[in-house]
C-alpha cells in the first residue's frame, strides 16, 4: 500500500476539532495558516474564531484599521505576520483571490508552505505543504542526511513528498502529515509503534528516529538587560509606538537600556520634565524572542507633571490598554502589574 493511502486511512480530522478544518474558504484557510506559524493549534483556536468574526472576508480585513488588526492579533506575537496579511488582503480585495499555488505565493507574507496548504486544501492542487512536521517525517522515512535548514536537504524532501502526495485528496494528505507530526512523529520520543508509516520508515527500522532530522547548529541567542517604565499620571500610563527594531510600530512602555537604579530612573524622568515620586521596582522577568532574550526590570513611577503626548506617544487608561491598544506579549508582565492595581 502506498504512503498516501496509508496516511489517508489513518487520518481522522474530526479528532482535533479544529475550526479551519470545517471550511474550504481559501481566505479562512489562509488566516489559519498564517496564525499557525510559530504557534500551537490549541492556542490559535480562540484567536482564529475572534478574528474571523471581526474580519470574515478579505475585503473586511482590507478595510480595517491597522490598530484593530493588531489588537485582534495581540498575544499571538510575530506581528509582521498580521501586517503582511493585511497588505495581501488589500491586493485580494482589489484583484481577487489567486486560484493556484504560484498565484498565492506572489502575495505578501505567503511562502511555499502557506501557498501549498491553501492551494491543496481549498483548490485541490497536488502540491506538498512542506513545514517542520513534513520535513521531520520525510527525513526519518528516507534517512535524509542533508540538513533540513539548508536548500539541498529541503529540496530533496520537497521532491519526495510531491511524488507521494495524493492526487485525489491533496489537502487531506497535507493535513494528515501535519497531524502525524504533531501527534506521532514528534521531535523527541516519537510514538513509532503507533505510526501508520513505520513499515516504510528507514529510521524506524534502523532504530535511530531521534537522530533525524539533521539540522545546522543553532546560533546562541543574544541577551539584553532592559528596564521598562510604568509612568502613571492619575491612572493613565504613558505608552509609545516603537519606530524600529524589535516590535516596530507596536505600542509599548518607555524603556531604557540596561538594569538601572531608582536614582537613574528619577534622573530620566526629570530630564523628560516629569515631577516624579521615588520609583519602585515592581517586577522582573525574562522574555524570549526567536533570536533575542530580554531580561527585564519594571519600575512603577507616579508623576504629577503633564506634557502634551505627541510624536507617537499617548496616555492610556487601564481599560484602553485592555481593549484598544495592541501591546505585545513582551510587555505582558508589566501589564499584569497595572491590571492588579486598585
Amino acid at each position: 500500500m502506498c504512503i498516501s493511502r496509508k496516511i489517508l486511512n489513518w487520518y481522522a480530522p474530526k479528532d482535533r476539532g479544529l475550526p479551519w478544518r470545517k471550511t474550504k474558504d481559501p481566505y479562512a484557510i489562509w488566516v489559519s495558516e498564517i496564525m499557525l506559524q510559530q504557534t500551537q493549534a490549541n492556542t490559535v483556536i480562540p484567536y482564529y474564531e475572534r478574528f474571523m468574526a471581526a474580519f470574515p472576508t478579505a475585503k473586511d480585513l482590507a478595510a480595517a484599521e491597522e490598530e484593530a488588526l493588531l489588537k485582534h492579533w495581540q498575544g499571538l506575537g510575530y506581528y509582521r505576520r498580521a501586517k503582511h496579511l493585511m497588505a495581501a488582503a488589500k491586493i485580494v480585495a482589489r484583484e481577487g483571490m489567486p486560484g493556484d499555488f504560484e498565484g498565492l505565493k506572489a502575495l505578501p507574507g505567503i511562502g511555499d508552505y502557506t501557498a501549498a496548504a491553501i492551494a491543496s486544501i481549498a483548490y485541490g492542487e497536488a502540491v506538498a505543504a512542506v513545514d517542520g512536521n513534513l520535513l521531520r517525517i520525510y527525513s526519518r522515512l528516507h534517512m535524509v542526511d542533508g540538513s533540513i535548514d539548508k536548500a539541498a536537504g529541503k529540496r530533496r524532501i520537497v521532491e519526495l513528498a510531491n511524488k507521494d502526495i495524493s492526487r485525489d485528496r491533496p489537502g487531506d494528505f497535507n493535513q494528515a502529515m501535519m497531524d502525524l507530526g504533531s501527534k506521532i512523529c514528534t521531535p523527541t520520543s516519537p510514538a513509532c509503534g503507533d505510526c501508520p508509516l513505520r513499515g516504510d520508515c528507514m529510521a524506524y527500522h534502523a532504530n535511530c528516529a531521534e537522530d533525524y532530522p539533521r539540522k545546522s547548529p543553532k546560533k546562541k541567542q543574544k541577551e539584553e538587560d532592559v528596564t521598562v517604565l510604568l509612568i502613571d499620571l492619575d491612572g493613565r500610563f504613558l505608552i509609545e509606538k516603537r519606530t524600529g527594531g524589535l516590535l516596530a510600530s507596536m505600542w509599548g512602555f518607555p524603556m531604557a537600556e540596561g538594569h538601572i537604579r531608582p536614582e537613574d530612573v528619577m534622573k530620566l524622568l526629570s530630564e523628560a520634565d516629569f515631577v516624579a515620586k521615588k520609583p519602585e521596582k515592581v517586577a522582573e522577568y525574562r522574555h524570549v524572542f526567536s533570536h533575542r532574550i530580554w531580561n527585564v526590570w519594571v519600575y512603577y513611577a507616579p508623576v504629577e507633571a503633564l506634557f502634551a503626548a505627541e510624536g507617537g506617544r499617548t496616555w492610556a487608561t487601564k481599560e484602553a490598554l485592555k481593549n484598544t491598544y495592541a501591546v505585545p506579549s513582551a510587555f505582558s508582565p508589566a501589564l499584569e502589574v497595572i491590571y492588579g492595581m486598585d
